[in-house]
Formats: structure tokens, sequence, C-alpha cells
């Protein structure tokens, strides 16, 4: 039998990553993993969901399904109906 040439697939200690590429291209690939998910929660449970995502350089990542746009218009308007009562 041949050794393996990688130790497979292995649970990754969660902690702050320190150095500043590094800690970029870990956001961009969690980023596009927590879009992923959601989107398929979405499609799944045939839910209305929206996520926003802020980076550390203050740039504004959303996603909505089925469009961010109508369903941040929605909770806004939800809550000016609360405020009124």
């Amino acid at each position: 039998m041949l050794p393996r040439k990688s130790k497979g697939l292995q649970k990754i200690q969660m902690a702050r990553v320190e150095k500043a590429n590094d800690l970029l291209v870990t956001f961009s690939k969690r980023r596009c993993g927590l879009f992923t998910n959601v989107s398929e929660l979405s499609i799944l449970c045939g839910v209305e969901i929206a996520i926003i995502v802020f980076s550390r350089g203050i740039k504004v990542f959303s996603f909505g399904h089925p469009s961010e746009e109508n369903l941040f218009n929605f909770i806004l308007f939800q809550q000016l109906e609360f405020k009124r009562f």
C-alpha cells in the first residue's frame, strides 16, 4: 500500500488570522461559502433570505433571495410600522 501524500481533510482550529494577505484570502473564500450556503437554504426551504457582510476595508457585500433590495425594503417598512404603534 502506498503512503498518503497528504493528511486529508482535517479540522482547522479557530483562531484569528494574523497575516494581512492570509486574512483577505480567508475572508474571500469564507464569504463565497457563506453566500453559497445561504442560497442553498433559500432554495431548499423556500424562504426569503438576506445577508449583509462588511469587510475590514468597509466594503459591503450582500446577498438576497429573491432580491436583497426587496427584502431590505420589506424589513425597513416593517420596522417603521412597529414604531407607529
